[in-house]
């Protein structure tokens, strides 16, 4: 059995922006028992304690903002970066060309895009939307892969003038963050710094396909790949037995 455990979150651990189901959290406790814990999301550190508290508190390492932000188990912070004011605006205004294509109506319009700090998450429909229309609106990435190729030029843009990159992940979102500075990388930092062995490890979630925010981490460390936090659940029972 692997050392060490690194999850994504939202639709591996839960449902999107939902708190852990009981008899998973028992699950998951049973897990720290004998391996590490790791949260690697593109979701903030205050969003994952949100989901995963009180049942496993201070039991899992979190790699915050695709790992942009990393913190022990006992809150001691090990990094933690910031996008530039430059860096927000260029693409605050690639997402705003990318509302004005879609032009799909919202319930909220001031709920698409979240500043992170290490990271800027837009949200196609609504951070906040009805968890059942978040997981129908783009269930393959589908529509976020086809957004991402037709901006491919200022995609390329963002990357080569502000090193900035982009990726799918969660329900809803595509996440912004410093070119480079993604999962995998972040996965292999914390792995020097605590002195991990890279076959030791494996990472679950189900963004391993191409372009999803999962996908950086193959070849860093193992990975397993799942459609939904069910699966996940099903297999570390498997693990534990």
């Amino acid at each position: 059995m692997p050392k060490h455990f690194f999850f994504d979150l939202d639709n591996t651990l839960t449902r999107s922006r939902n708190h852990i189901d009981p008899s998973h959290a028992i699950i998951l406790n049973k897990l720290a028992d004998v391996a590490d814990v790791i949260v690697a999301t593109g979701g903030q550190q205050s969003q994952i304690m949100k989901q995963l508290d009180p049942e496993v508190a201070g039991r899992y390492y979190i790699l915050a903002q695709n790992g942009n932000h990393a913190v022990t188990p006992s809150g001691t912070t090990l990094w933690q970066r910031t996008l530039s004011p430059d860096q927000k605006q260029a693409v605050i205004a690639l997402v705003e060309k990318m509302k004005a294509h879609l032009a799909i109506s919202v319930s909220d319009p001031s709920d698409l895009i979240e500043d992170r700090g290490s990271s800027i998450c837009y949200s196609i429909i609504g951070h906040h939307e009805q968890i059942e229309k978040k997981e129908a609106f783009d269930p393959d990435h589908k529509i976020r892969t086809q957004l991402l190729e037709l901006f491919k030029p200022d995609v390329d843009t963002l990357r080569t003038t502000y090193s900035v990159e982009i990726r799918s992940g969660g329900t809803t979102t595509l996440d912004c963050f410093e070119a480079g500075k993604n999962k995998g990388f972040n996965v292999r930092e914390l792995n020097a710094t605590l002195g991990w062995k890279p076959e030791e490890c494996l990472y679950v979630g189900d963004a391993l396909f191409p372009g999803g925010n999962d996908e950086t981490v193959i070849g860093i460390i193992p990975t397993k790949a799942v459609a939904n936090f069910h699966e996940t659940y099903e297999y570390l029972s498997e693990v534990l037995r």
